[in-house]
Formats: C-alpha cells, structure tokens, sequence
C-alpha cells in the first residue's frame, strides 16, 4: 500500500468466485449447446444411467478447490512511510484432495460399477475434504522501513478476527475395503473423523438456525515487498496527503504467507472420532437416509461405534483457513507496459483444513489511469500442459475479468470458472475522489495501478 499511486482508496463492493477440478467436466460441445441454446448436457454411465457431467478416469487422485469471496466497504490511507486499511468480507471455500480413482469411480458410476467388484483397495494417504465459510474484518499496517538510494522495503500485515459463519470437515486417515456386488460390501479397517456446524436444525433440516454465528477465530497476512525505483527517492516535506510524491518502479518483488489462521466452532456443533473401525454393509438395510443430520449420524454411530477400536465425540472443533505462500514480481516494461508474475502456493495445515488452489500465472498488462487492460496466462496446481488464458478490464472505478476466458467461449471442455468484477470509489471527479498522489486539484490523471483483489 505504501507504494500505491493512491495516498487513498476505498472500495465500494467487489466478488470473485472460482472452481478447478480434474474430476469431473462438460465437453466442450455441449457447453456450447447449453450456453447458446439451452440444452442440458447428458452422458451415461456403465449402467447407462444419465449424469449431467462427464468424468476423468486417467488421474490418480482427484481433487476441486471452490472459493467465493464478497469484499464490502473498504479503505486504505497513505501517510509518507507509513499506510492504514481495513477490509470487510465474506469468504466461502470447499475443498477436496486425494481422492483416490476407485472412490471417484464409485461415487460416479454408484455401487453397481462391477468393474471395480472383488477388489480389495486400501489407502494410507489422508483422504481430506471440507467446506467453511466466514466473515473477517481485516487490519493492516504497513511500513516502509529501508529506503537507500534506488532500494525500497516495505513490510506490511493484516490481522484478521475471523467470525466462523458455518464448518464441515471429514478426514479419511486408513481405509481397506471390498464392494462383492451391488449389495454386499465389506469395511475391512477404517480411521476417521469429521465434525460440522451449519445454520440448520439437524433432527428437522429448518433453515436458518440460531445462532447466526457458530464460531470464532484469528487469522494474519504478512509480507515482504522489494522495489526497485526508478528515479531514487523524494525527500519533499508535505503538508497535505495529496503532496505526497509518487515513486515509480523498475520492478518490484514481494514474498507473502496469506490466509495464516483457523476458526474454532463451538455452536450447533458435533465432531466425532473413530479409529481401527469396521463394518459389513448390505443394501437396502444401510444405505445411509436422506433426510435429517441427525438421521446420518445415528446411522454412522449404527455402522461403526461398536467395531470400533477407538471411539469419541465433543461438541467442538477448529477449521484452519485457507493458506498459501505467495511470491510476485511486477515489471515495469515501459510507461504504460507491465508484465506480472505471479505464485500461489496453497498447502496442507492441520487436520480439519480447507487448502486453496496453487496457481502459476503470467500477466502482461497496459494500464493508464482511466484504462486498463491485462492478459492472465495461468496454470493450476502445476499441470503446465493445461495453461488457461483470461482477460480483465477496468475502465475508470469500475473493473471485470476471469482467469479463463477460453473456457468461457467454449474452446474447450469446462473443469472450473473463474469471474471477478469490482466498484471503487476513487478517480472520480464528480465526488471529488481522485486521490492521486502529486495532485491536489481536479487535474489529468496519470498511470495508476489496480488493487487486484483476486490476490487476498
């Protein structure tokens, strides 16, 4: 922020939402067909039983990431060395990883898939799925602690009290099992867990439920940016915010840990442990009911509790939110020319975790004050051999893009969404917004760079 082109800058409302997999897809055809006519695409099983979506069978382990977020009233403010924000929003995230291919199968094809029938298939790898949404109030500081001739740092951090909206969780540590037919299966040995908190009853499934937040928790960004500037440093003593001088850059690097925190759920909450467990399962009499939470869990209990070598259960659990390490580089080409790098790594944290998606994006981009245009070239979860291209525009407060425009036309076969789009409240001379450092009246506006959110 420190280094922004704005002394200040306040955000009205802007959301992104995002899903990859490589399990399931939508060819592109008849995306194309749904798109521009309607028409529901249709596959079929072994059994030829209708899906509205294909599946990959090549993959070993399956995995999604979905991530949603609603950014409300926010602001920043730069004072010289120093920069103040706060940041509003609400966040949702569903994850799945290390599913592996029979399970997948099973869970596409249903029970009856005689292919994988007489198999024993055993697992030590954690199996990990999880879905938790959120609202967080963000406060950051930031500091520009070294500045020597053409070098620039600055450190920043956002500290985060987090207010845990809903939580469900389910880790699948040792599984070795065997599906005979379509009717008679055997769980050989199992260790796992799970836990949910939602904003429904569990016996009659009424929504909303009391109370409206169920969990509460701590989380922290911080990080590192290096700038190499392209005129040395301004010494000018201001008076006023708008006097404050604009450094450009050469290029800048920055080194971040994002989304670093967990929320503890201790409302309308249940976690339950087993472990060295086993069970024989028959068709119809087990199959688990499609009606209340707490129907399921007495149906688990049911399954499991008295072959179970271990057993326990509290009212209380904790989610980590979504980390990630990240590493950008921002160049400055030419006056109005810029060429971005960025990486995002997301990683496993503790047991009932919610992991976001890595991605590996090149993003070259022209940008004026009242225009900008850019080029995302992204590759998720380092599958390099499946690049996805975007495009994002902003024009005056106002910006829209996606990561996966070539998705979105249809020119090939659709494993996720990508779309952002946001409104801000400066560069605007009717409110009397234009925040621009170096001026202090209604004058033209100069090169300005985007806050972009899908970053946080």
């Amino acid at each position: 922020m420190v280094g922004s082109r704005l002394y200040m800058d306040f955000n009205l409302l802007s959301a992104n939402a995002a899903f990859t997999n490589n399990y399931v897809f939508i060819e592109r055809k008849d995306y194309t067909d749904l798109l521009l006519y309607g028409i529901s695409p249709s596959y079929f099983t072994s059994e030829n039983e209708e899906r509205n979506f294909a599946v990959t069978r090549d993959n070993p382990d399956k995995y999604g990431y979905y991530g949603m977020r609603i950014t409300g009233p926010s602001a920043m403010i730069v004072d010289g060395y120093h920069a103040y924000g706060i940041t509003t929003c609400f966040r949702a995230n569903a994850a799945f990883h290390n599913l592996p291919i029979d399970m997948s199968n099973f869970l596409y094809e249903a029970i009856d898939y005689d292919v994988q029938h007489g198999v024993i298939y055993n697992h030590d790898e954690r199996i990990q799925t999880g879905i938790l949404s959120w609202f967080e109030i963000g406060l950051t500081y930031a500091y520009n602690f070294q500045r020597y001739k053409w070098d620039s740092w600055t450190a920043g951090i956002t500290i985060k009290p987090l207010l845990g909206y809903s939580g469900t969780y389910t880790n699948l540590d040792q599984l070795r099992y065997i599906v005979y037919n379509d009717t008679v299966a055997t769980v050989y040995s199992a260790s796992f867990d799970y836990g949910y908190s939602m904003p429904m009853d569990y016996y009659d499934n009424s929504f909303p439920n009391k109370p409206f937040i169920r969990g509460f928790g701590l989380g922290a960004d911080i990080g590192v940016t290096y700038a190499r500037t392209a005129k040395g440093h301004a010494t000018l003593i201001y008076s006023r915010l708008c006097e404050q001088r604009y450094e450009r850059y050469n290029f800048k690097l920055g080194i971040s840990l994002l989304d670093f925190g967990y929320i503890k759920f201790t409302k309308n909450a249940i976690c339950s442990i087993y472990t060295e467990t086993s069970t024989e399962w028959f068709r119809p009499t087990d199959t688990l009911p499609e009606s209340s939470p707490y129907e399921i869990e007495a149906k688990i209990a049911a399954y499991f509790k008295n072959n179970s070598g271990e057993y326990s259960t509290r009212n209380d659990f904790v989610m980590n939110t979504p980390p990630s390490f990240s590493v950008q580089f921002d160049h400055c080409v030419k006056d109005y020319l810029f060429v971005n790098t960025t990486v995002i790594w997301g990683f496993n944290l503790g047991r009932s975790y919610m992991k976001r998606q890595s991605v590996f994006s090149v993003t070259p981009r022209f940008e004026t004050a009242r225009l900008e245009c850019a080029l995302p070239i992204s590759v998720y979860e380092w599958n390099f051999s499946w690049p996805h291209v975007g495009l994002a525009v902003r024009y005056g407060n106002f910006f829209i893009g996606t990561d996966r425009i070539s998705t979105i036309i249809g020119f090939r076969s659709i494993t996720g969404f990508d779309i952002y789009a946001g409104l801000r409240l400066n560069l605007s001379n009717s409110f009397r917004m234009n925040f621009i450092k170096e001026f202090c009246g209604m004058r033209k506006f100069r090169n300005i760079e985007m806050f972009d959110y899908r970053n946080f």
